[in-house]
Parts: structure tokens; C-alpha cells; sequence
């Protein structure tokens, strides 16, 4: 097998032309194989088209093929650098977890440096010191304030976890 960005080139993907093989990416076929903790996969039927931003968080769709705009309920894959138009179009998904750096993401409310936050609805990043009563899934730390929602937010990401207050 060979490697090409995120894909991977499968013998069976080659087609045969005049002028010899034309290889076809296949988005992650291999039992999810991603490199770099980026994993490439397709706008959910569900989610309202065009999406509004890139560097909204994104879980587990449909399918395991699809991916769909973080609820804050269920537990969320990581952050896109993509903001789909159509149901065709793939995502990049940087994994929680697996990717090397810092995140960057858009807040739900005010942030502040070193806190932990949250995966919140709509994509977005919340503080968790500020969050209420409930169950929320820790995505990082916050490398920077933010003092209203819809701010650019970067932290640091860790694997997700669940957490009760």
C-alpha cells in the first residue's frame, strides 16, 4: 500500500488508462487509517449545508464515514480546519488527542488562559468553570482569554473526557 496525504492508495484503486495507471483516493477505507491524527471524512446528510466556519468541532456522524458538527452531548472527535458546502464534501478531522500542538476553535462564552474547557453545542469551546450543573466532555486547556462568545479560542487538546458538576 501506498501512502498519499490522508488516503490511502489501494491496488485495487488503480485504474488502467492509455497512459498507465491513474490511482483513485479512497478517503480512510482501511479500518479508519489516518496519519498525523488527521482523519478525512464526509459531511453528515444531517447537518444544515453550508456549514457556518471552519474550526468548529466535529463528532462521530451517521455512519462511521461521516462526520457532524459537536452537540456537546456526545463525545467529540476534534476540531476542522474545513467548512463544508455540500454533502459530498469530506472533512479534515484533527483528532483529539493525536495531533501534535495546539487547537484552535470559537468560544461559547467568555474563556480564561488556563482553564479547562469543553466540547459545547454547535462546535464550539466553552469554560468549564463557568458551566453549570451538568455532564461535559473535557477537550483541552485554554492557551489564551477570550472575553465574549463567537472569539477565537486556541488550547491545548487532550483525548476526550467525560466530567460531572
Amino acid at each position: 500500500m501506498k501512502k498519499f496525504l490522508n488516503f490511502i492508495l489501494h491496488p485495487s484503486s488503480f485504474l488502467l488508462g492509455k497512459r498507465g495507471p491513474k490511482p483513485i483516493a479512497l478517503a480512510n477505507q482501511l479500518g479508519g487509517t489516518f496519519e498525523h491524527g488527521k482523519e478525512s471524512l464526509q459531511i453528515d446528510p444531517s447537518t444544515t449545508l453550508p456549514v457556518s466556519s471552519k474550526y468548529l468541532i466535529y463528532k462521530r456522524g451517521s455512519t462511521q464515514y461521516y462526520a457532524a458538527i459537536a452537540d456537546g452531548v456526545n463525545m467529540p472527535l476534534g476540531v476542522s480546519p474545513d467548512a463544508p458546502y455540500q454533502l459530498i464534501d469530506l472533512v479534515t478531522v484533527e483528532r483529539f488527542g493525536a495531533t501534535v500542538g495546539t487547537q484552535l476553535g470559537f468560544s461559547a462564552a467568555a474563556i480564561t488562559i488556563d482553564h479547562l474547557v469543553y466540547s459545547a453545542a454547535n462546535g464550539l469551546v466553552g469554560d468549564l468553570t463557568t458551566a453549570g450543573s451538568g455532564t461535559y466532555w473535557v477537550v483541552g486547556r485554554a492557551t489564551n482569554t477570550v472575553g465574549a462568545a463567537s472569539q477565537e479560542i486556541t488550547f491545548v487538546p487532550c483525548f476526550p473526557y467525560q466530567v460531572t458538576q
